[in-house]
């Protein structure tokens, strides 16, 4: 039996997964942008600039583990569901 009983909750690991990759891309981005640029409107001295830009980098990595730790959990707990099927079938 190769058919999955929780489609919907793999789906939503998938989706962790793909948003997790999207924060990181924008943490990269708008972490670039806002070390590199004055058009943000930013009045910030060169040291505190940059702690406040490694400080947005910080977050966006702790929200991108976040998002993968969701999905990761969510697919150990459908194989740990899987295994068990199994196991109580032999």
């Amino acid at each position: 039996m190769s058919q999955h009983k929780f489609p919907a909750l793999k789906t939503i690991a998938w989706v962790f997964r793909i948003l997790a990759w999207i924060v990181a891309l924008l943490t990269v981005v708008f972490f670039v942008v806002f070390l590199f640029t004055d058009s943000l409107g930013f009045q910030y001295e060169g040291g505190v600039k940059a702690a406040v830009g490694f400080g947005i980098l910080l977050a966006g990595a702790l929200y991108v583990l976040l998002l993968y730790a969701a999905a990761e959990g969510i697919l150990v707990i459908l194989a740990i569901e899987e295994n068990t099927r199994k196991a109580a079938e032999k």
